[in-house]
């Protein structure tokens, strides 16, 4: 048996894929699990260090506005199509997780009447997500406001998001456990344990306005003696370390610095505000600009639990952060010495049994 994991382009899509994958190779090894994504996205680095084998096809990014690129999609799209029906061949099952990749592995699927198994991991689901919903009825979801979306979401599943093991197991250890945590970043990162931790970064790639905000405020933060962990993201100029500052180019370690952290500042994708609420943590959100709105719909759920505060991009600046920096630490500690271990949902064990089953009745079918 052959199950294909599909879904790209972003960290997003991608870790709760992975999460399966890792769940079904640890309970069912007979099963063959390969990943397909494309050729350029976050999955060419994350699959393989996963030990999962990826296939790819190519990138066919819906046009935003009328121009010759809307002219050349069809044939486009029929190209894609024929890759993604040879990636597709030997598969039994398709578990698709959105991206640019999902929307032709769900049509040649149903074209050649594969099972599929969709996971939309946003409050807003996006468009690949949505076209897929229309050809099958498995559909799970991490945030229940997705049921609003039309009339074919409202039987869908809530299933919550597949977190990486790193951040189960970090989610649910004791307050003590945690502490202990703390200190040893510290003692690691030369950081004092007493004064608070910011932890910021903007997702795998960065944000040039949060990094400028950060540059621009840095001085000041730690004369407050607040103390930032800063993922400037890949590809960006890192920035020279200094007491109370550690710029990285990628945040590996995220399940030790929430573990540690008093406040989170990031943008609100699906998989941060899930890792936020798993332990949980106080974050100021600042949801990304573009897109159909599903980053603030994300964060709608922290918000109201008190878990954390959203901001518009254009009004995080400098002045807003010295200003309101230390009333967030003052939430966030609170936060973090009252927080419980979590009881996490293995979201990653519900898809993959699902998944199972699909097979199954696909085999009685046959």
């Amino acid at each position: 048996m052959k199950i294909s994991l599909v879904g790209g382009g972003t960290a997003g899509h991608v870790e709760p894929a992975l999460a399966v994958g890792h769940w079904l190779r640890t309970n069912y090894p007979e099963v063959d699990i390969e990943f397909v994504g494309t050729a350029s996205g976050l999955e060419t680095t994350l699959v393989p260090a996963n030990n999962f084998a990826l296939a790819t096809i190519s990138k066919v990014p819906l046009p935003r506005k009328i121009s010759f690129a809307l002219l050349a999609l069809p044939f486009k799209f029929l190209h894609v199509l024929n890759e993604a029906t040879k990636v597709l061949e030997h598969t039994d099952l398709v578990i698709g997780f959105g991206g640019y990749v999902s929307a032709p592995c769900y049509l040649v699927a149903k074209l050649h009447r594969l099972p599929i198994l969709i996971h939309e991991q946003n409050a807003k689901p996006g468009i690949a997500n949505r076209f897929g919903a229309r050809l099958t009825k498995n559909v799970l979801i991490a945030f229940p406001q997705a049921r609003r979306t039309n009339r074919r979401w409202h039987n869908s599943k809530m299933v919550g998001m597949p977190l990486r093991e790193s951040i189960v197991n970090a989610a649910q250890q004791s307050q003590s456990e945690q502490s202990n945590a703390r200190l040893s970043l510290c003692e690691q990162i030369l950081f004092d344990p007493i004064l608070p931790i910011v932890t910021i970064f903007g997702g795998s790639q960065g944000s040039r306005n949060i990094n400028e905000v950060v540059k621009e405020s840095l001085p000041e933060l730690l004369r407050l003696g607040v103390q930032v962990i800063h993922g400037v993201g890949k590809g960006n100029e890192l920035p020279s370390p200094q007491k109370g500052y550690l710029p990285l180019s990628y945040l590996n370690n995220m399940a030790e610095l929430y573990a540690s952290s008093d406040v989170i500042i990031a943008r609100s994708g699906a998989v941060t505000c899930a890792e936020i609420a798993a332990f949980p943590r106080f974050a100021i959100l600042i949801p990304l600009p573009i897109g159909n709105g599903e980053q603030k719909a994300n964060a709608a759920e922290l918000v109201s639990q008190g878990f954390a505060e959203v901001i518009a991009n254009q009004n995080f600046t400098k002045e807003w952060l010295i200003q309101n920096i230390l009333e967030m630490v003052e939430r966030g500690n609170d936060i973090r010495h009252r927080a419980h271990a979590s009881q996490i949902v293995n979201s990653a064990e519900i898809i993959g049994l699902t998944g199972i089953s699909l097979l199954k009745l696909k085999g009685r079918s046959e």
